[in-house]
Order: structure tokens, then C-alpha cells, then sequence
């Protein structure tokens, strides 16, 4: 018997397949992890014909001019990929070759963290430190100063703070040379971009109550939408908006039920 009332509590999975590099075409589908909301918004602008010929004009035709198809939703699986998308970037692995004995001067700020390691080509600095010593003045009568006492080092970090009550009492613009070995690692990292991401969505339902209906949108472009709170006391979310596009040969939007056999 068929149901005339198809009320529905959704629920469902959102997967994306960015298009490879110079193409359409779908690398493969990553499931974005949980979406607590996904939105879908249809405008259509029209074009209204009114008759005059006599007494009050009256509506006698409306054509579509053009349609908007638009949407939004958020995403609390805090992953790389995910923040990739975020801030039109990539997530790249980065790999460190095992490095002894790297030196840098540091124009000395008691109190202050310093980054080792950081520089044009490296901008956020070495990470994985150890064996790290620090002389004050190298280049007059240098004096060598003591780690915990004088300057307190994060290894993982790769950061230096020095402390002005220490027995060697490092002043404020003292230059201090600092040497370190850094270990051989690989790293996750994102590296935002201006452009935004273009690929296939596709939205399966899971609904526990009401029919399942699965969305295809065979391209869309995803751009954020809104803040991203770093520090706070709810769960990090990502909220993103989506601009659907019609791709050459297909048209915007595809929502199937399930198949039934006989």
C-alpha cells in the first residue's frame, strides 16, 4: 500500500569528489565525516507579462529568467582535508631530513618565544628539536647558558623562550646563538589558497523516519561561510556554502528513491 504522507526526520552522509586538477572529473568520493546540517536553497527570477488592454492589468504570463540553486552546510569532523576546503587550500605531507648541529642568532627579548628554524621556506619553523644549547654574545666573550635556568626549550614545538632571572641574567637586545639537531619527520599540513574548490557532492540518506532520497549535484563549487572558533566551549565546526553549477551534459541536480525489486 502506498504512503500519501511521507513525513521525514532526515539524516544522511555528505561525500565530495574533487574534480582532479584542470578537469571535471571526480578523483572519487571522501565521506566529509559528521554534517549536523545541510541546507539546500532554489530561487527562480521570472519574468511577469501583464495584459492592459482593459480595465485592471492582469498577470497573463511568467516566464523564468534565470535559477539560482545554492546551499550551506557544517561539518564537525575537524580533519585536514576538511579544513583544506575551508581555506581553498590542499593538505600536503611535508618531510624533514634529520639536520645536526643547525645554528641561528636570535636578538634576545626575555620573556618572548622564539621559533626555531622558521624562515621564508620554512614558515612555521623546525618541530622534533633536541640537544639544544645556547651561547649569549658569540661574537665577543661569549658566555654559555643553561637550559632550564636560562632559557626553557619545547623540543616538539621547535620554541625557545629566555629568562632574564637566570644566572647569566640574559639582558634585553643580547645576541644569543642557538644550536640544535632537529629529527627526521613527516608532517600533515594545509596550505591556504584564493580559489574555490570545485567538484561532485553527493548526499545519501539515512533517514529514520520517511523514504530515502539520495541528492547528486554533479558540480559544485564549496567556499566558507562564516567564523571557524578556534578556542571555545562547544565542538570545533566547519560551515561552508555551496554554489551549484550545471556541468556541460548533465543537469544540476539529481535526487533518486530507492530502487525496488520485484
Amino acid at each position: 500500500m502506498a504512503n500519501d504522507q511521507n513525513y521525514t526526520l532526515g539524516r544522511g552522509k555528505l561525500y565530495f569528489g574533487r574534480f582532479a586538477p584542470g578537469t571535471m572529473t571526480p578523483r572519487g568520493e571522501r565521506y566529509f565525516g559528521n554534517t549536523p546540517e545541510v541546507n539546500y536553497t532554489a530561487e527562480a527570477e521570472m519574468l511577469d507579462h501583464y495584459g492592459s488592454d482593459e480595465g485592471i492589468r492582469e498577470l497573463d504570463a511568467s516566464v523564468p529568467l534565470q535559477t539560482n540553486r545554492t546551499g550551506n552546510f557544517t561539518c564537525d569532523n575537524i580533519d585536514l582535508e576538511n579544513c583544506a576546503l575551508f581555506w581553498f587550500g590542499d593538505k600536503l605531507t611535508v618531510t624533514t631530513t634529520a639536520a645536526t648541529g643547525d645554528t641561528q642568532t636570535i636578538t634576545v627579548e626575555p620573556g618572548l618565544f622564539y621559533q626555531l628554524g622558521a624562515s621564508e621556506a620554512v614558515p612555521t619553523g623546525a618541530r622534533n628539536v633536541s640537544n639544544v644549547t645556547a651561547e649569549m654574545d658569540p661574537g665577543g666573550t661569549p658566555v654559555s647558558l643553561t637550559a632550564g635556568e636560562d632559557f626553557v626549550v619545547e623540543e616538539e614545538l621547535g620554541r625557545i623562550t629566555f629568562l632574564a632571572d637566570g644566572p647569566n641574567s640574559v639582558t634585553e637586545g643580547a645576541e644569543v646563538e642557538v644550536t640544535y639537531d632537529v629529527a627526521g619527520s613527516t608532517q600533515a599540513r594545509v596550505v591556504s589558497g584564493n580559489t574555490p574548490i570545485e567538484g561532485a557532492l553527493r548526499y545519501i540518506s539515512y533517514n529514520p523516519e520517511g523514504e530515502q532520497q539520495d541528492y547528486y549535484f554533479p558540480r559544485v563549487k564549496i567556499s566558507p561561510n562564516g567564523d571557524f572558533a578556534l578556542k571555545g566551549d562547544d565542538w570545533q565546526a566547519l560551515p561552508f556554502n555551496l554554489q551549484i553549477l550545471k556541468k556541460p551534459g548533465m543537469e544540476a541536480v539529481y535526487i533518486d528513491g530507492r530502487p525496488q525489486t520485484s
